[in-house]
């Protein structure tokens, strides 16, 4: 009876001490096509000027910085952004996708892209033509889709 006892303390003992299964590889090609094809749509739409595929891909806590360097906090404050933007007949848009990487654990990554944007400067009244760089940060979620939650778009006058 006694060696019965120890032996289910020590499978007991063990089975706390196994470690956590190995983390399943990330496939970032299938990423990258993911993250890729939700870039690819924003841009659609807002060539469309429709704000629903503009702005589904931000997450609720998401941040996006503007061309002009302002920082805007939150989906409904960065739909109300967009909304502005894409009221603005000059608004036009040419985006070329970068690079994408990602965490090691898979649940983060961070694209790139280039971009040139075309819109009425609201001082002169005028279009004004800006090319920039995108920094765009994602976030995977429990459902296997991606959601950006930070969004950095710097650029200057075209010359």
């Amino acid at each position: 009876m006694r060696t019965a006892i120890a032996c289910a303390l020590t499978l007991s003992c063990a089975a706390c001490q196994q470690s956590s299964p190995p983390v399943a590889a990330v496939d970032t090609a299938a990423a990258s096509k993911a993250i890729e094809a939700l870039e690819n749509v924003q841009i659609s739409s807002i060539t469309a000027k429709q704000i629903d595929g503009a702005t589904r891909l931000y997450a609720d806590d998401a941040a996006f910085i503007g061309s002009n360097g302002k920082l805007t906090s939150g989906k409904d404050a960065i739909t109300a952004m967009f909304k502005k933007s894409l009221a603005d007949p000059a608004d036009k848009i040419d985006y070329t996708p970068g690079a994408k990487v990602f965490s090691s654990s898979g649940d983060m990554a961070y694209s790139t892209a280039a971009y040139t944007e075309t819109s009425t400067d609201e001082k002169t009244k005028k279009p004004v033509t800006i090319t920039g760089t995108n920094l765009s940060v994602w976030r995977r979620q429990a459902d296997g889709n991606w959601k950006l939650v930070a969004d950095s778009n710097p650029a200057s006058p075209v010359e």
